[in-house]
């Protein structure tokens, strides 16, 4: 029954992934890319269902969008924004657990792992712009030039993400049920997270009372 629902739970993010990103499609200067701001939903849901749920609905809706608008980025989207939704997710696991006791924890651990996966779509988006352009073109000292010029874009399109995922994710956790919504799904890492620590320490005690 967890299990469905979660799935069920992921799925409804990907689909908001999805419409978020090709409701404001903006083309970019220099590649045949758009600007969106798809990566509010994808923090949120980074926040709400660990990294596991962040990487599907950021790989996957993001990429289903690209479907629609520009088919050439779907595997760069699929990873970039994948990988935003796995260490947003896992930075606000961390933290959050971290600084539970804190009152500044929740907000310090949206805004941390909101703007480092945000930093990591804007290189990602860079290096997958300079490659498309490279191998279309091959001319890639011209390809990385011209990538470049969408860095400006990528990066207004993050810090608008961060504000905004970071705002409603904030809101969102004193909602009695998306609060319990978030603490049900992210005690899953965690309990998976003190269970890999354990076993460490029995391996190092196991090697040292063998030695």
């Amino acid at each position: 029954m967890k299990k469905t629902l979660f799935v069920a739970e992921v799925a409804v993010f990907s689909a908001l992934v999805f419409v978020a990103t090709i409701v404001v499609a903006i083309p970019s200067v220099s590649t045949s890319g758009y600007i969106n701001f798809g990566d509010v939903v994808i923090f949120i849901s980074s926040a709400f269902l660990g990294p596991l749920g962040g990487f599907v609905a950021g790989g996957v809706g993001s990429m289903l969008a690209d479907l629609m608008y520009s088919p050439v980025w779907m595997p760069v989207t699929f990873i970039v924004k994948g990988l935003e939704g796995v260490i947003a997710g896992v930075i606000f696991v961390l933290l959050k657990n971290t600084f539970k006791t804190k009152k500044f924890g929740l907000p310090v651990a949206t805004a941390l792992a909101f703007v480092v996966s945000a930093v990591e779509m804007v290189v990602g988006y860079y290096i997958g712009g300079a490659i498309i352009l490279g191998l279309s073109s091959g001319d890639w000292s011209v390809a990385f030039t011209s990538s470049a010029l969408d860095i400006p874009g990528n990066c207004l399109q993050g810090g608008v993400s961060v504000l905004a995922g970071g705002a409603i994710t904030l809101l969102l956790c004193k909602i009695p049920y998306t609060k319990n919504l978030m603490e049900k799904n992210l005690s899953v890492f965690k309990k998976r997270a003190n269970k890999s620590a354990c076993e460490d320490v029995a391996d190092a005690e196991s090697e040292n009372l063998t030695e």
